[in-house]
């Protein structure tokens, strides 16, 4: 998952609800480089007062993990923005063992890159959009 904003947190709390990646060979990477900010309280509900400067995809990792205890050990939390400068960590190598990328970015050129990835390397995206009320797969 890339993202772990308001997007990232509806999804990541879907996610732990329906157990997803709790089985022998699951797991979740969810990265984000931004930490919490007083204004992602009011719309980013796996997020409290006491988060505050701390990262978002540690905190929201945590979140899912106590919401659905059979996530301990299945998510990876990650500081990292996907764009070019990190293709050595989230490389056509990674990208091929995931069976599915799922976009929680309101940033466009950020969806268009991990959508040109995903299609490069022939990875199912979720895109969730944020121009509208649409979404693509």
């Amino acid at each position: 998952m890339v993202g772990s904003g308001a997007i990232g947190c509806e999804l990541l709390k879907n996610y732990a609800m329906l157990s997803l990646a709790t089985g022998a060979k699951g797991n979740i990477t969810l990265t984000d480089p931004d930490i919490i900010e007083v204004s992602n309280l009011n719309r980013q509900f796996l997020f409290r007062e006491k988060h505050l400067r701390m990262s978002k995809s540690t905190v929201a990792g945590a979140s899912a993990i106590h919401m659905n205890p059979q996530l301990k050990g299945k998510i990876s939390s990650r500081l990292d923005k996907v764009c070019e400068e990190t293709e050595n960590i989230y490389s056509d190598c990674f990208l091929q063992q995931v069976d599915v990328v799922t976009n929680a970015l309101d940033n466009v050129k950020a969806r268009r890159y991990v959508d040109s990835r995903c299609v490069q390397n022939r990875v199912a995206l979720i895109e969730s959009g944020t121009l509208g009320p649409k979404g693509h797969v």
